[in-house]
């Protein structure tokens, strides 16, 4: 039997333990979480898991290769093979969620309604980069902690395999007195700007 098989035939046996993870003892939802992590390493050592939802609707389990591309194709080949279970959704790659929020990372704290781009493009092939902008020039100084806090929220505002496939470039800057007037969008703008890329890189490839 492969590791693909036998990930998916141990969580039909245990998925109902896992379904009311939030009433159980913390220490019982470490010990579950441990295996659920025990299980999919065995599978495969890079991917790694979200799991959880509300009462009364279907609970999702969403497996991730944190961003690296070299095990894509890992999480599509396990999602492909998930079988049904009632009450349980299983999702490849952590979705976009274009919402406002606000992240923090040590002392720095960012919020996506202070946020915005500009589109930076590739002419010869196309590739899209951007330049995300704040109104804090402090921010662009602490580039040690900024940059790790700003990929984690692209990735969480475009999802796991947008912001690895189709951004190529990211740099900050100082936000203008007037971003739009400068050719910026608000940042949660940014997922619907990268399908709009795409379609326009597949009319001129067609």
């Amino acid at each position: 039997m492969d590791t693909t098989s036998q990930f998916w035939n141990w969580f039909k046996d245990n998925n109902k333990s896992y379904t009311f993870l939030n009433s159980v003892d913390e220490t019982v939802k470490e010990q579950l979480l441990d295996k659920l992590l025990e299980q999919l390493h065995n599978y495969c050592d890079k991917l790694y898991f979200e799991i959880g939802g509300f009462p009364d609707e279907d609970q999702e389990l969403i497996i991730t290769a944190e961003g690296d591309k070299n095990y894509f194709d890992k999480v599509e080949k396990l999602i492909n093979a998930a079988p049904q279970i009632d009450c349980w959704t299983f999702i490849a790659f952590k979705p976009a969620m274009p919402e406002i929020f606000t992240s923090k990372w040590d002392d720095l704290e960012l919020n996506t309604e202070d946020m915005w781009f500009l589109p930076l493009s590739n002419n010869k092939n196309q590739d899209l980069g951007v330049r995300v902008c704040f109104n804090n020039q402090d921010l662009l100084k602490d580039n040690e902690t900024l940059t790790p806090l700003l990929y984690k929220m692209l990735d969480t505002i475009v999802g796991e395999k947008a912001f690895a496939l189709d951004i190529h470039y990211v740099d900050t800057d100082l936000l203008p007195d007037d971003p739009e007037e400068e050719g910026l969008y608000p940042i949660l703008e940014l997922p619907k700007y990268i399908e709009w890329h795409k379609s326009q890189r597949t009319q001129s490839s067609s």
